[in-house]
C-alpha cells in the first residue's frame, strides 16, 4: 500500500553535530537517506558526516547558524546543488537551552538568542521547504521539542516559550500541509544524555534530582529520541500527524515534576 512504501530521500538534520541531531542523522543514512548534516560547529558537522560516510551512507556537512535566514537559504541551496533535488525530510533539532533565569532576569539578547533558535529557526526551515514538499506530494518534518513545551518550569521562561510555539507551529503545519501528503509531528524528550540535557554544573545536585522523579532511574540516550524520529519519517509513519510524543521515562507523569529544576 502507498502509505507503506518506503521513500528514500535527502533529508536535513539540524544541529547535527552531536547528541540527538547526530543520532538522528547516522540513522537516517542508515536508512538510505542523503543527509546535509547541518550545525554552527561545523568541525562536528564534519565528523558526523565523515562517519556517516564511513559506514557507507551520503553526508554533506554544512555550516548554519539557523536563526539567520541567508545562512538557512545558503545552506540549503548547498544541498539542492550537491544532490540535484530539494530536501524532502526536515529534522529542526537545533537548540539552546541558555542559562536559569526569573522572567524579570532575562535580557533582550538572552530572549532573541534562544527563541531565533529554538523556534524562528523552524519557520525559516518550513517556509523554504514546504513548497517543494508540496510540489512532489511527500514531506516528513519532525521537530525536536521538549517536555518543557508541555509543562512550565521556573527559571527557563524563554526556552519553555519557544518549545511551546514549537509544538503549536508544528500543529499548524500538520493541518495546513496534511492535505499535501505532508506530515509534521514534534519529539518531546525529558533529560537526554547531550550537552543541553544534562547540566550538572548549571543546578547543584542535578542528576540526583532528576533520577528522584524518573520511574526508570535513569536518563535518555541520544538514539533512543533518534529512533522515534525515524519511525515518524519512515514508510510506516504516514499516518501519524500533528502529534506531539512524549518520551521521557515516565518523569513527567508526576505531578510537580518541574518544581525543583
Amino acid at each position: 500500500m502507498e502509505q507503506h512504501r518506503e521513500r528514500i530521500t535527502t533529508a536535513i538534520v539540524t544541529g547535527a553535530g552531536r547528541g540527538i541531531g547526530a543520532a538522528t542523522a547516522k540513522r537516517l543514512a542508515a536508512a538510505g537517506h542523503r543527509v546535509g548534516v547541518f550545525d554552527i560547529r561545523e568541525e562536528e558537522a564534519q565528523q558526523v558526516a565523515a562517519a556517516i560516510a564511513a559506514a557507507g551512507g551520503q553526508a554533506l556537512a554544512l555550516r548554519c547558524d539557523v536563526g539567520r535566514r541567508d545562512e538557512v537559504e545558503r545552506a540549503i541551496a548547498e544541498v539542492e546543488r550537491q544532490w540535484g533535488e530539494p530536501p524532502l525530510v526536515l529534522v529542526n533539532n537545533a537548540g539552546v537551552g541558555g542559562p536559569f533565569h526569573r522572567v524579570d532576569e532575562v535580557s533582550d539578547e538572552e530572549w532573541d538568542w534562544i527563541v531565533n533558535t529554538n523556534l524562528r529557526s523552524v519557520f525559516l526551515f518550513a517556509r523554504r521547504l514546504l513548497p517543494s514538499m508540496k510540489e512532489r506530494g511527500f514531506g516528513r518534518i519532525v521537530n525536536i521539542a521538549s517536555i518543557q513545551g508541555l509543562l512550565g518550569s521556573a527559571h527557563s521562561s524563554t526556552y519553555v516559550a519557544s518549545k511551546h510555539g514549537m509544538i503549536g507551529y508544528t500543529k499548524t503545519i500538520a493541518a495546513e500541509w496534511g492535505p499535501y501528503g505532508i506530515t509534521c509531528n514534534a519529539i518531546c524528550p525529558g533529560y537526554v544524555d547531550t550537552a543541553l540535557g544534562v547540566q550538572p554544573d548549571a543546578i547543584a545536585d542535578y542528576m540526583r534530582r532528576v533520577m528522584a522523579k524518573s520511574p526508570v532511574k535513569r536518563i535518555a540516550l541520544p538514539d533512543e529520541i533518534a529512533a522515534l524520529a525515524e519511525h515518524l519519517i519512515g514508510p510506516h509513519g504516514g499516518y501519524i500527524n500533528g502529534a506531539s510524543y512524549t518520551i521521557d521515562g515516565g518523569i513527567s507523569a508526576h505531578v510537580g515534576i518541574t518544581d525543583d529544576l
